[in-house]
């Protein structure tokens, strides 16, 4: 049984059907960003050091999100500009102690967990089927390295099934999600049948 499900990205989908799913709303550090997998191992590696660094991050995909250099991370949600206007250098410049302040903090909660007795299953939702069996097992080991005393699984999600599941050590499982187009939530259906096996907290069953 997990007692915690922790989210590794890709993107917002991945935030919200766990959410939605265990009914846990307390956030994670890599909760709501859009990153890839190397971004998830090089943050770890680092131990959090290259995320939010002054002057590193820039205004991305014609202003509509924050691009962090550093990490490789988008931040659509942490930095605001007017509505209709796109983000500025100088918009950034103004809030990015603030959302530095705020990840200091959630890098603090992802220590306090590695360090704690909760066996935890880390979610990694793998949207564009980029990564292989040995991404996934270089992520595993090193977390295994980092945390030696943590109690962890990992779970790869992918959109198709991978063609070298044979290649993943132990500690790892796989399942699929597919994409449902226009609804960047993703499918519930699919979601509820790739976790449905899995022994982790519950949102209660809404009331009759």
């Amino acid at each position: 049984m997990y007692d915690v499900c922790v989210g590794l990205g890709y993107h917002c989908e991945s935030t919200y059907q766990l959410r939605r799913i265990t009914g846990v709303g307390r956030a994670h550090f890599f909760d709501w960003l859009d990153l890839d997998l190397v971004a998830v191992r090089e943050i770890v590696e680092a131990d959090f050091a290259n995320v939010l660094r002054p002057g590193l991050s820039e205004p991305f995909s014609n202003g509509l999100c924050v691009r962090d250099r550093g990490s490789n991370i988008r931040f659509f949600h942490d930095f605001h500009a007017p509505e209709g206007t796109p983000l500025t250098p100088a918009l950034i410049a103004e809030q990015h102690s603030g959302v530095r302040e705020k990840f200091a903090y959630l890098a603090g909660r992802w220590r306090a967990l590695t360090a704690s007795r909760s066996r935890v299953l880390y979610v990694h939702h793998d949207a564009f089927d980029e990564s292989a069996a040995e991404d996934l097992a270089a992520l595993h080991g090193l977390l295994r390295s980092r945390y030696p005393d943590h109690a962890f699984d990992l779970l790869w999600l992918r959109r198709t099934p991978p063609e070298d599941a044979a290649a993943l050590p132990p500690g790892i499982t796989w399942s699929t999600v597919v994409a449902q187009p226009g609804r960047w939530e993703g499918s519930d259906a699919a979601w509820d049948t790739a976790l449905a096996p899995l022994d982790i907290p519950r949102a209660p069953a809404p009331a009759p």
